[in-house]
């Protein structure tokens, strides 16, 4: 293997950003509802061979910082690797799974080179309906999953290059505008074609060994640069408490969230002890949604100079009391 230099590296790092860019546009530019077109919500990225977010567009920062999470929890507890095969695509929006919330699919498909597994790229969108008690699938007044939709979890949208003909007509037959649902899928399959494409290109100009060295070159270099970053803040636990009026479930009784960060040699830790207990209304939280406003806070405080990959968030850890709804 050829050893690259830091200028070569550079050239790499900005080559898997401007495929995450181009995954980004190809959903602009072939999806269907105004969501999506118009509000921009939706994200794309591009991870290493062990799930790790080593490259991303400019879109959601709490899409694009839950991604990676999403798709460890895949890798860990649904998906065998080894039977992932290089025309399957993986979707789901179950926030148990490691997504956020039912409007949010996520589809990831593994990238191959000479039969072996060198990278995944994913796509998320928020999707303008997922069935559910109310149009849109926000239920304001929801008191269970079951009623905010359709929970799809992890399955093969996509099945060695063909359609999962079953999974779509259950989709069809759940969601208030089927055309539309669909149409952003599409999207989403052909962002993570275009992905897989670049990444393809790049294993072949430059080898596996060395993209998966480039990979974990990246990921320590930015945590370098972010304990760095963190260590100029001084050390201590800064506490801060704020409150939402209610649940809109049950009224006068407001929510407590509640974050102690303690800052110490580079490292950054929120404790939320604290927060209000788990609430009957649609306010709930599961941990990859805390973890990502986490990372987002991160970002905010160091330099913007910094390569946003997993490598950032290695310095971050949470405390998520149980029954707690963040």
């Amino acid at each position: 293997m050829t050893t690259l230099g830091p200028i070569e590296i550079e050239v790499i790092r900005n080559a898997l950003t401007a495929a995450a860019a181009e995954m980004d546009v190809t959903i602009w530019r072939t999806s269907r509802s105004t969501i999506v077109r118009e509000l921009l919500d939706y994200s794309t990225a591009v991870f290493d061979a062990d799930g790790y977010n080593v490259a991303q567009s400019a879109r959601i920062p709490q899409h694009l910082n839950s991604m990676g999470a999403a798709l460890r929890t895949l890798l860990e507890r649904f998906v065998d690797p080894g039977t992932w095969g290089p025309d399957d695509v993986i979707a789901t929006n179950d926030p148990y799974c490691g997504a956020q919330h039912l409007n949010d699919v996520l589809v990831f498909k593994p990238v191959m080179h000479e039969g072996r597994r060198v990278a995944y790229v994913g796509a998320l969108c928020h999707h303008i309906d997922m069935g559910g008690m109310a149009p849109g699938s926000y239920a304001a007044t929801a008191t269970e999953v079951f009623q905010e939709g359709l929970r799809i979890p992890p399955l093969k949208l996509r099945d060695a290059g063909e359609m999962n003909a079953t999974l779509v007509r259950m989709l069809r037959l759940n969601v208030r505008i089927p055309d539309t649902v669909m149409g952003d899928l599409d999207a989403q399959l052909a962002a993570c074609q275009m992905g897989g494409r670049r990444l393809a290109e790049l294993a072949a100009s430059h080898g596996a060994p060395a993209l998966r060295a480039i990979f974990a070159t990246l990921l320590d270099r930015s945590e370098r640069m972010t304990r760095e970053a963190l260590r100029a803040i001084p050390e201590g636990t800064y506490r801060h408490a704020d409150h939402l009026d209610n649940d809109g479930i049950e009224y006068g009784r407001p929510i407590r969230i509640e974050v102690a960060v303690t800052v110490r040699d580079g490292a950054f830790h929120c404790d939320f002890t604290g927060t209000s207990p788990q609430l009957k209304g649609p306010f709930n939280c599961v941990r990859s949604g805390s973890q990502a406003a986490a990372y987002f806070a991160v970002r905010a405080l160091t330099d913007t100079t910094i390569p946003t990959n997993a490598g950032c968030f290695r310095p971050v850890s949470l405390h998520l009391p149980e029954g707690k709804h963040m």
